[in-house]
């Protein structure tokens, strides 16, 4: 389990032994990792489990609700020569362009979804994406590890020409010597045809998945005793009455 100090969400990063849907022992587990996932200070605990995978439903079983899908794109490799006039559109994030991005996130990323992942702010390095009139349409977040790079975009789908931005992406990531991977939620599922254009295969789909560990809590507003310049009305006063008769005249 992976928690950032601050963090309103921790994740599973993964369960053993597989399979372990079957295993006696799984529930008592997860109720374990949520205690200790709430004393760290995460409000949520995020899971992604393959859609087709039995632990699914025992995942949902045990309080765990869908707010999402993914799928995993591996991009190809292209001759780097005929790809880096593409990447000149791609630029490292400047503190000043937080709100911008933060802004994006908020128009295109789903309220259900931004419950659970929550923005971060100018910490996180980012590259982003600029249209011919200079403004930014688009960010991306990389992870790098042993077995590849894994990518996270956010785009707008009005964006000029999504083949120059993938292209882009393969120019500045590929020449690293691992595998690119790309990761294109279900409400970004209009850039399916440019990936597979690209020749972009995809892996694998997930179901992202969400348990709140914290229970919301209504308060009870008190009932206010409408003053008038600060006085309040007699007690005898007499209320006025509007009554409609049978003959529909007015009596008071």
């Amino acid at each position: 389990m992976q928690h950032t100090s601050g963090d309103r969400s921790a994740r599973l990063a993964y369960l053993l032994p597989s399979p372990v849907e079957d295993h006696p022992g799984l529930s008592g587990l997860i109720e374990f990792l949520c205690i200790h996932a709430g004393k760290m200070g995460a409000v949520n605990l995020l899971a992604e489990v393959p859609d087709s995978a039995p632990l699914l439903e025992v995942m949902r079983k045990n309080s765990f609700s869908i707010y999402g899908w993914e799928s995993i794109w591996q991009l190809p490799v292209r001759s780097s020569e005929n790809l880096e006039k593409f990447s000149e559109n791609w630029q490292r994030m400047t503190p000043a362009e937080e709100p911008t991005l933060r802004g994006l996130y908020q128009t295109l990323v789903p309220p259900l979804v931004q419950t659970s992942e929550v923005f971060s702010g100018a910490d996180v390095p980012r590259l982003v994406y600029r249209n011919s009139s200079g403004e930014i349409v688009a960010y991306v977040e990389s992870l790098s590890g042993l077995r590849g790079i894994y990518l996270k975009p956010i785009i707008h789908p009005a964006i000029e020409n999504i083949e120059d931005l993938l292209n882009g992406l393969l120019a500045l990531f590929q020449g690293l010597g691992k595998p690119v991977y790309l990761q294109m939620r279900s409400y970004q599922a209009w850039i399916t045809p440019a990936l597979e254009k690209l020749g972009a295969q995809t892996t694998v789909h997930f179901a992202l998945l969400v348990r709140h560990l914290a229970i919301a809590q209504y308060a009870t507003a008190n009932h206010r005793i409408l003053t008038l310049d600060n006085r309040q009305p007699e007690a005898n006063a007499s209320p006025m009455v509007n009554k409609i008769s049978d003959n529909n005249q007015m009596q008071k």
